[in-house]
Parts: C-alpha cells; sequence; structure tokens
C-alpha cells in the first residue's frame, strides 16, 4: 500500500490515467477456503477490493484441481524421499531420468498430463494417489462464502468450470461449456455479473480467446511475470491482462517478484 495504490477491475476501467502511484491489483483463483478464513478478514479491516477467479467444479463438490493434486504427490516423494515415476501409453518418466531434478521432472509431467483427456488424466492422478496412500482433500470456499465475498469488494471471476487444460479440448461445446457456463452458474450463485476470467495454468490460444469474447468476458487474464501498460489497454474485449505469480516464499521474495527481479534476471542470463 506505501508504494501501490490497490484498485479493482472496475476501477481500472474508469480512471486509468488518475493514478499518483501505480495500480495494483489483488487476484486470486481457485477459490480455497483459506481465503475466505485469513485472507479476506485482512482485506476488509484495511478496506482492500481484490479479484478472486472460482472453479465451479470446486465450489459444487469441493473438489480439488488437478494441477494441486499433482503438487500433493510430487510434494510427498521429495519430502519423504521417495522414487516416482510415471507410465502412461508410451510415456515413462521418473526422477532419475530428470537427474533428480524435481523442478524440470515436474516440467514433464505436467505438460504430458495436461495433453491427455480429462478423464485419463484424472485417473493417471488417482492411480497414483492410490499407489502413495495418500488422498486429495482440501477445503473449498462454498457458493454462499463466494457469494459474501463479493459483498466485501471482492470481484468474482471464472478459473473456467472443472480447471481443465483448456488449449486441449477439441470439441466446441466442451470449451463453451468450461467457459460460457462457468460465467452463468458464477452469476446465479453471487446474483452480481460476471466480467473476468482467468485460464487455468495461463494456458489458452485465439481459439479460446474467441469463445471468451462471445461469452461476454471484459477482462482476461494470464499468469506470464510482467506488467501492464495501461495506455496500451484497448476498449476491444476482452482485455487481456497479465499478472505476476507469487508463491509461497518470504516476503522479500515475494516483493522482489512484484517488481519482476526474477523476470528480469532471466533476461539478462539470456543476453550473456
Amino acid at each position: 500500500m506505501k508504494n501501490y495504490q490497490i484498485i479493482s477491475f472496475e476501477e481500472l476501467s474508469e480512471n486509468k490515467e488518475s493514478y499518483k502511484k501505480p495500480p495494483l491489483i489483488f487476484s486470486f483463483d481457485d477459490g480455497y477456503y483459506d481465503f475466505y478464513e485469513y485472507a479476506l478478514p485482512i482485506l476488509v479491516k484495511y478496506k482492500l477490493p481484490s479479484n478472486h477467479n472460482i472453479v465451479n467444479e470446486c465450489a459444487n463438490s469441493n473438489s480439488m484441481i488437478w494441477t494441486q493434486r499433482l503438487n500433493n504427490i510430487f510434494n510427498h516423494c521429495k519430502n519423504n524421499n521417495l522414487e516416482l515415476n510415471f507410465e502412461t501409453d508410451g510415456f515413462n518418466e521418473n526422477i532419475t531420468k530428470s537427474k533428480n531434478n524435481w523442478i524440470q521432472f515436474y516440467s514433464k509431467i505436467f505438460f504430458h498430463l495436461s495433453k491427455l483427456k480429462k478423464e485419463q488424466r484424472l485417473k493417471v492422478i488417482k492411480d497414483k494417489e492410490d499407489q502413495l496412500s495418500i488422498s486429495a482433500e482440501c477445503k473449498m470456499m462454498s457458493w454462499e462464502q463466494i457469494k459474501e465475498c463479493s459483498k466485501y469488494d471482492v470481484e468474482i471471476g471464472s478459473h473456467s468450470y472443472s480447471h481443465d487444460s483448456i488449449p486441449s479440448l477439441i470439441d466446441e461445446g466442451a470449451l463453451t461449456f468450461e467457459i460460457l457456463n462457468s460465467k452463468n452458474e458464477i452469476e446465479k450463485h453471487i446474483e452480481r455479473p460476471v466480467s473476468i476470467i482467468a485460464l487455468p495454468n495461463g494456458q489458452g490460444d485465439e481459439r479460446v480467446n474467441e469463445v471468451i469474447r462471445r461469452s461476454g468476458y471484459k477482462y482476461l487474464l494470464y499468469v506470464n511475470d510482467a506488467i501492464n501498460n495501461l495506455k496500451t489497454l484497448s476498449g476491444k474485449h476482452p482485455i487481456i491482462l497479465n499478472r505476476v505469480n507469487l508463491i509461497n516464499e518470504s516476503i522479500y521474495e515475494m516483493i522482489l517478484r512484484t517488481e519482476l527481479f526474477q523476470s528480469k534476471l532471466r533476461g539478462l542470463r539470456g543476453r550473456l
């Protein structure tokens, strides 16, 4: 708050040129209950607006998104020094092949699974959870709690209906369901218009963008660790905006990440 002016997306569309400090929007994804339990009281206390993008399936059934389940598998094996391997339809990868580089190994598995159909992807994850005797338990916000958030200056957006790998959806009906049905159902529950969508894992393409445009969204959010030039934001919808991904790390690292220190460092390394 000292160095930034915290605003909402609604304010962004109204006051593009009138900020004394760089504007910043707090944006959250998925709909975890800990936002309601911990973050919302702080935001309310300091009268700060924010945005939270909901996965309908999580709110409907208290289910965990597949990427978090994958994270849990990796964390469990890494923390317990367990061998981990994935073998599906000719694909065979393990931590040894990745030279014990967990980040590299995770990236390989993530991109492979994201190309699979939803049912096949979830089966691979469920089989691995059963093999390791771990469960996919995580408390998500209910629709009642999401609606309550919307009354406290939290702009509710969509994070797709089921957090599927959106670009991999070849069927137009399935793609429309993830994008448009998500919007319609959220609006029904919170009794407010939904104008924001954040694509799962920041994955999209022009075909996806067109469905988003037809569905009536005003803002399309990506996570690519870049800032936005307000002067270049056009009135054509959806307005595409970058976000900086903050993870569970020290406050000092978060500050550096917000200032794009890591991105600038990677760019410098690329020129050396």
